[in-house]
């Protein structure tokens, strides 16, 4: 049987992936596809909604690439981290917003949409 503390301690080890730069980009663009929703959730509700279920599927999928053991999971999750990056890419282009702030994100999403492809290769298998 565990103890208090030594259940804390398993629960407090950082995971590798959140090490991982691919990892830290998607976590910071889904921060900032957030603040562009919260921005135009008043007028545009439902693209802010739709903004926010794909800029979070982002991290969640490549943590799951980057975890994946085997090669057909690993594929499967960077194929969806992918196709996730370029819905927002997608959405965000239709996005008004102040600035540049949604181009911008569009931007910042095919680029870490080819870092990924560059890093899995096509079929998602690690390649680096």
């Amino acid at each position: 049987m565990q103890t208090h503390r030594a259940r804390m301690v398993a629960m407090s080890v950082r995971p590798d992936y959140k090490n991982n730069p691919l990892w830290n980009e998607a976590i910071a663009l889904a921060r900032d596809a957030y603040a562009i929703a919260t921005e135009l959730a008043a007028r545009e509700p439902d693209e802010a909604r739709l903004l926010r279920r794909v800029a979070v599927a982002v991290p969640a999928r490549l943590a799951g690439a980057l975890e994946a053991d085997e090669l057909e999971a690993r594929a499967a999750e960077t194929f969806e981290a992918r196709a996730a990056l370029e819905e927002v890419a997608a959405v965000a282009d239709r996005l008004p917003t102040r600035g540049d702030a949604a181009r911008a994100l569009a931007r910042r999403a095919r680029a870490l949409e080819g870092s990924v492809r560059r890093s899995f290769g096509q079929s998602g298998g690690r390649v680096c």
